[in-house]
């Protein structure tokens, strides 16, 4: 990132963090209703979504390299929830009925579990695996 840009996004930063405290203290204070708070946090959320989607793609543009790797592990990641979904149940015992609508619902409860379940696996192995190889090196 240069010099100039790197210190615009500073002084956004600091404008967007001093504009908060104010509201902050605005509203605790009376001066502001809740409306306006609620309105900034939506601002703030718009920006913050739409920073995390546009500064990963111009960085993918400016390093292609990078970005395939970065396509793989999306790729990986929409494979784990494939197979969660694939593995995922359906069943709807009276248990469940107070809490999720119907069986694709449970579906989707069961794929997000599975999902997570493969997911942590992974991650506790690539722990190991990492610590276990710097002892030999």
């Amino acid at each position: 990132m240069s010099e100039g840009l790197s210190k615009a996004l500073n002084i956004i930063l600091y404008v967007l963090l001093g504009v908060s405290a104010l509201l902050g203290v605005l509203f605790y204070t009376g001066s502001v209703g809740a409306e306006t708070v609620i309105y900034w946090c939506y601002a703030l959320f718009i920006i913050g979504a739409v920073t995390a989607i546009v500064f990963p793609i111009i960085n993918m543009a400016k390093n292609p390299s990078g970005a395939k790797s970065a396509l793989i592990g999306v790729g990986a990641l929409v494979l784990v929830f494939v197979i969660a979904y694939a593995l995922g149940g359906d069943e709807m015992t009276p248990k469940y009925e107070k809490f999720i609508d119907g069986p694709e619902a449970s579906k989707r409860v069961s794929m997000g579990l599975i999902a997570f379940y493969i997911l942590a696996i992974g991650a506790i192995v690539a722990t190991v695996v990492s610590g276990v190889s710097k002892l030999f090196k």
